[in-house]
């Protein structure tokens, strides 16, 4: 399976809640207006996963691809290669060095139509869902990093906290931390971020 499903921790939306504050509500309205101008997005990642057990983080590498309005790339290339591909409601993902693929639709995969809710609602910030899905609080204004707490008892269960930091250039997300309750966490770093450039449609197939 797909590492990133780390991310399926994060249920779906419950009631409609209450605007943040206004510093924050103006902060959140700036990142909306800006993504919403985001047609297409390519950048490298080096995940890190902190461990209590380990000494030293479990770090993995690889590259993540967005294209309007549903089409996803995530791949790992180390220290092991698998991912998945998404367009519209169905996509593939694999495991290993083989070009063997397995197929997946969106309305017949939960876990998977998880992972891609969560991608879809941070790469275009979509801010009703956010704000329904977490409590925020505005860090820091510049560069603007974001923690928020999860809604929903069960998601609190199994993910603390998240740390997001955006970049000052481009207002894409930089930095996502995911803190468990047991101390552990996992840190993302994104770099080498390209807005609107050429993507080739085969690679989301």
């Amino acid at each position: 399976m797909v590492r990133l499903l780390v991310l399926a921790c994060l249920i779906w939306a419950g009631p409609s809640l209450a605007a943040p504050p206004d510093g924050l509500n103006a902060t959140l309205r700036g990142l909306q207006d800006r993504a919403a101008h985001i047609a297409s997005l390519s950048c490298s990642f080096t995940q890190e996963k902190h461990l209590a057990m380990f000494a030293a983080p479990v770090t993995s590498t690889g590259r993540f691809l967005f294209a309007r309005p549903d089409k996803l790339r995530w791949e790992y290339f180390s220290p092991a290669r698998d991912g998945f591909v998404l367009d519209g409601g169905s996509g593939a993902r694999w495991t290993g060095e083989s070009d063997a693929r397995q197929t997946f639709s969106l309305r017949d995969d939960p876990a998977m139509r998880l992972v891609a809710r969560q991608l879809l609602a941070w790469t275009t910030f979509d801010l009703p869902w956010l704000l329904r899905e977490y409590e925020m609080k505005l860090e820091s204004r510049t560069p603007t990093v974001l923690s928020l707490t999860p809604r929903q008892s069960g998601t609190a269960a199994v993910l603390e906290s998240l740390i997001i930091e955006f970049s000052p250039e481009s207002d894409t997300v930089r930095r996502l931390e995911l803190h468990e309750p047991d101390g552990d966490f996992t840190r993302i770093i994104f770099a080498n971020t390209t807005v609107n450039g050429p993507v080739d449609p085969a690679l989301f197939r």
